[in-house]
């Protein structure tokens, strides 16, 4: 909903004018894009690392900080992207390297409590599947209906529960709150699969006709 909010003010524009002129020739969207997936994968192994060192209030800090630097960094590529001109495989880089970093965040702390967070953290895991799914099917279908028909439509989803910034507020919330980890990873779980089924109304809407 956040992202979806944001991309609709001006401030989008603004940031991406900032971006362009800061970055634009100096690093490329897939560079950011990779730093972003290393720093994420880091800020999973000091979640995880936060259960088995003393010094668990520091490195949960630490992996919180590296969490929203990965996000901005997103942030980044997605508007450098914009301004070279995007590509095909930077989207699947983009997109893989999204998901990775997700799926070891959501395994690493797992891992802090495996025998309470087990069963939330494979929910999560398979709501990201259907979700991801769901998104894939629907855009995939609506390229070939494009194609067939000749028309210019581009499918645009209607706002969802969980988009990137929800995400990222979750896990911070998550890694953060020690004892609220098991009801906040369930609500994550639940919003997650409740954005599937948004995504499935979507493409009911969509080729209903």
């Amino acid at each position: 909903m956040i992202d979806t909010w944001l991309s609709h003010t001006k401030l989008k524009d603004a940031y991406e004018r900032f971006m362009k002129k800061l970055l634009l020739g100096r690093i490329s969207a897939n560079q950011l894009t990779l730093i972003g997936l290393v720093i994420g994968l880091f800020a999973a192994l000091f979640i995880n690392l936060s259960a088995i060192l003393p010094l668990e209030f520091e490195l949960i800090i630490i992996a919180c900080i590296m969490m929203i630097f990965s996000f901005i960094l997103d942030t980044m590529d997605g508007a450098i992207a914009r301004a070279e001109e995007p590509t095909q495989f930077g989207g699947i880089l983009d997109l893989f390297s999204d998901r990775t970093v997700e799926i070891f965040i959501i395994i690493a702390i797992v891992s802090t409590d495996p025998l309470s967070l087990i069963w939330p953290g494979l929910f999560s895991l398979g709501a990201m599947v259907l979700c991801i799914s769901m998104f894939l099917i629907v855009s995939i279908l609506s390229e070939e209906t494009k194609e067939k028909t000749g028309t210019r439509k581009v499918i645009r989803y209607k706002k969802g529960f969980m988009e990137r910034s929800e995400t990222l507020i979750f896990f911070f919330l998550i890694v953060l709150v020690v004892p609220w980890r098991f009801i906040l990873l369930c609500l994550f779980a639940a919003l997650v699969f409740l954005t599937a089924i948004l995504r499935l109304k979507d493409g009911y809407v969509l080729f209903k006709k």
